[in-house]
């Protein structure tokens, strides 16, 4: 699972942009919460002074030293859950992208709080999934009966991209926003095969969650689906990503 997040889409360079902004006027130091394999601190590293990049998984630490410019000095990875790792602070910002939704909030907020310089953010991300794509109607129906054929019940909470792009990332009572910024559309192309594999990254479609017989049936089902939508070889489709920024509160 942690090998197949490598195919995950990229982000758009206005992601990096907006975070480079949030630290603008604080110490140019990140911590990077439930860092999974690297991609916000390696795109950032060359335009600040370290990071602290924290997950409790350490086969996606193994994946993100493995990375172009991961042996960088300014870079501490470090294996542990993000409510008890050791930190280094102040920090100038703090990012959590998929893996807020892991993580103990009522001990993570408050402890984010204090590790934060004066002023500085905690910004949330949701976003690197297909926005709008040709094939969404016919991969979510089929998604949905795959899971609920398991015994998996979805129908009523499935959330597609374009919604959860409306939605806060966060709320909680030790969150305030600040404020968020939707990024433009930025076009991404992969193969069906990568494609598969950016989906078994997800805890859903991992192929520990499904098993291997199960695997198989999505991925010959989902290259049925996919391969009308096909040109030259490659997928084609949108990738646009929830940036929201704001204080952490600690008590």
């Amino acid at each position: 699972m942690a090998a197949n997040y490598l195919y995950r889409p990229l982000y758009s360079p206005e992601v990096y942009d907006t975070l480079l902004e949030l630290m603008r006027g604080h110490p140019r130091i990140l911590l990077d919460a439930g860092c999974g394999t690297g991609k916000i601190t390696l795109c950032l590293i060359n335009h600040i002074d370290r990071a602290d990049a924290v997950d409790p998984s350490d086969a996606m630490l193994q994946v993100a030293r493995n990375q172009p410019h991961a042996d960088s000095a300014k870079i501490r990875w470090i294996h542990g859950a993000i409510e008890d790792a050791p930190l280094d602070p102040p920090y100038g910002l703090i990012v959590a992208a998929s893996s807020i939704h892991w993580m103990d909030l009522d001990r993570t907020l408050p402890r984010f709080a204090g590790a934060l310089a004066d002023g500085a953010m905690l910004a949330v991300l949701d976003g690197d999934a297909p926005l709008d794509a040709p094939w969404e109607r016919e991969e979510t129906a089929f998604m949905i009966d795959f899971l609920e054929a398991r015994g998996e019940r979805r129908r009523g909470w499935w959330k597609t991209m374009r919604e959860r792009l409306a939605a806060p990332v966060l709320t909680h009572p030790r969150f305030t926003s600040q404020g968020h910024r939707i990024t433009a559309p930025f076009s991404f192309s992969q193969s069906i095969e990568d494609y598969l594999r950016c989906q078994h990254s997800r805890s859903t479609w991992s192929e520990d969650h499904l098993g291997e017989k199960a695997s198989a049936e999505f991925d010959a089902s989902m290259t049925a689906i996919l391969n009308r939508y096909v040109r030259d070889g490659m997928l084609t489709f949108n990738v646009q990503t929830r940036i929201e920024w704001g204080r952490a509160i600690a008590y």
